[in-house]
């Protein structure tokens, strides 16, 4: 068993289709095919259940696509750091966000004016990836939630959340909404695999009324629902700019608590951070005044 084969066999099984992997990893389907089946071998079992062009994951395969996937993902991070060490400085960072944050966003546009040599990658999906490991990025901004309660960080503020309503929407008129509110308009609902968004869970826990719902994975496209139909939707405050620029929306205060959320931060592990990346993140906590904010939470505890 090798590299090549665990990456051929995560390619497959991401894709579903022995012609599409062939495709993108440049090699002709046979010699797949040939790679997928000595694998198999190897391992004494199938991987893989086939229907025509279809080929799905079986149970076996599901578990061993857990690990082939770790092993690989170690293999890239310690390429990327034997890079950093032959290189003596890496100027590469990456961040990961729920949501846009224009706090944060704020934030790293003041490091870039200042450090023009660095490379700076954002993903802004996180809570839609079903596993997230804090050595994958340099800094996170996540939600308080059990799902990332093995995270040290920073507390960030609580964010609130606004109903975002068609203009045409009888809510429309109104300045601020309720909970009895809830529910007049149908819901669109950001959700991809196994993750559905906080809101959604707020409003199940609330018995908000969701007589009729719709789900997409693209928060651009939860966007266009709102403006092109009569639906509403949940929108943290700090990811207001797209809807707040479309004339065909309107946002609106509710008037609920509950209806907000907990924002951390946090950094890889100091050992693992480029010289870029402790540069950053000493940056982000004297700009964000982390460590006085830390500091006041203390003494309000003692």
């Amino acid at each position: 068993m090798n590299i090549f084969q665990l990456r051929y066999f995560v390619s497959v099984a991401q894709l579903e289709n022995i012609s599409k992997a062939a495709d993108l990893l440049h090699l002709s389907q046979s010699s797949l095919s040939k790679s997928i089946a000595k694998l198999e071998a190897e391992l004494g079992m199938t991987l893989f259940q086939r229907s025509g062009k279809k080929i799905v994951l079986n149970e076996q395969g599901r578990r061993f696509w857990q690990f082939s996937s770790l092993v690989l993902r170690e293999l890239e991070l310690a390429v990327d750091d034997m890079n950093l060490l032959a290189n003596g400085f890496g100027n590469k960072l990456k961040v990961g966000l729920c949501g846009a944050n224009k706090q944060i966003m704020d934030c790293m546009q003041r490091f870039i004016i200042s450090h023009h040599e660095t490379e700076l990658s954002v993903t802004s999906n996180i809570e839609q990836l079903d596993k997230l490991d804090i050595n994958d990025y340099d800094m996170l901004i996540y939600p308080e939630d059990i799902r990332y309660e093995k995270f040290q960080g920073y507390h960030l503020g609580r964010k609130r959340y606004f109903l975002a309503v068609n203009s045409a929407s009888a809510l429309a008129a109104k300045e601020r909404v309720g909970l009895e509110d809830l529910g007049r308009d149908p819901f669109v609902f950001i959700a991809s695999g196994n993750y559905v968004e906080h809101a959604y869970r707020l409003c199940v826990a609330l018995n908000v009324p969701l007589n009729t719902q719709f789900f997409t994975d693209s928060p651009e496209y939860h966007c266009q629902m709102i403006a092109n139909n009569q639906v509403a939707g949940f929108v943290l405050e700090d990811c207001t700019d797209a809807y707040q620029l479309n004339q065909q929306i309107r946002l609106l205060p509710i008037d609920d608590p509950r209806f907000a959320r907990e924002m951390m931060l946090c950094f890889k592990r100091d050992k693992h951070l480029s010289e870029a990346g402790r540069q950053f993140k000493e940056h982000v906590i004297a700009d964000l005044g982390l460590e006085e904010a830390q500091r006041s939470e203390v003494k309000k505890g003692e």
